[in-house]
């Protein structure tokens, strides 16, 4: 058995970033709110959402970061080489009752796109588009469903990643990324755009767990407020296994 890795998140650090969105929602959208966190790892941005009071919904369809278990952890050594050594790391659900938050959290090991019924005052998906688990399913209806799990008026917080090279596109899925500019075509009619950027010129990222190489992404962020505007469309999604 490989050696616990840690207590914290197996997934980095929660950055400057969230914490600003934290304190935009507290201070547009109230306290008591339910969260959906779509793809919630190890519960790295889960728990940080139930330090500040919300109820959280947690979908996550890899059962070791839900529940823990051994992974191929990416380590850099002195001469930059990247050596894989099997680790155990603590999922969502171990992590959670270690902060004794575990009352006010639902952990769902479904398919969001495919069974989420529910709607929420904030949807929050930070990388999950791409995902292997969800790479038959079409770019436009994971789109739908994150929009249609958003409440009228309420949020949703969405970072994706994009085409590294728009006019090269061999060998990647449309249904994992997008292109320069093509997020908000998907929110032009029913939702207000408070804000969206997109990286350029593509971020320098070091190995991590489900990616053991170094790597550049460009990144694209949006967040919106859905209006009365908006038209539901629910769907039935085939999975291809």
């Amino acid at each position: 058995m490989g050696a616990v890795i840690t207590k914290a998140s197996s997934f980095g650090t929660v950055g400057t970033t969230f914490y600003a969105l934290l304190k935009y929602i507290k201070k547009n959208y109230g306290k008591n709110l339910e969260i959906c966190d779509v793809g919630c790892l190890d519960g790295i941005y889960t728990i940080p959402f139930l330090k500040k009071g919300y109820k959280v919904y947690a979908f996550e369809m890899n059962m070791i970061y839900l529940y823990g278990g051994h992974v191929q952890l990416p380590i850099i050594n002195e001469n930059n080489e990247i050596i894989l050594q099997r680790r155990t790391i603590y999922g969502a659900e171990d992590r959670i009752n270690i902060e004794q938050l575990h009352d006010k959290v639902k952990l769902c090991s479904e398919n969001f796109f495919e069974f989420n019924k529910k709607s929420y005052d904030v949807v929050y998906s930070k990388r999950v588009l791409h995902r292997k688990e969800y790479s038959e399913i079409p770019m436009s209806k994971k789109i739908k469903a994150l929009q249609n799990a958003v409440k009228e008026n309420e949020l949703i917080y969405l970072e994706y990643l994009m085409w590294n090279d728009d006019e090269n596109t061999e060998n990647l899925n449309s249904n994992q990324y997008i292109k320069q500019c093509e997020m908000q075509k998907y929110f032009k009619d029913g939702w207000d755009i408070l804000s969206i950027v997109e990286d350029r010129k593509g971020i320098d990222e070091l190995p991590h767990i489900g990616n053991p190489t170094f790597h550049k992404h460009r990144v694209g962020v949006i967040k919106a407020r859905k209006n009365k505007q908006f038209k539901p469309d629910y769907f039935k999604v085939n999975m291809i296994f």
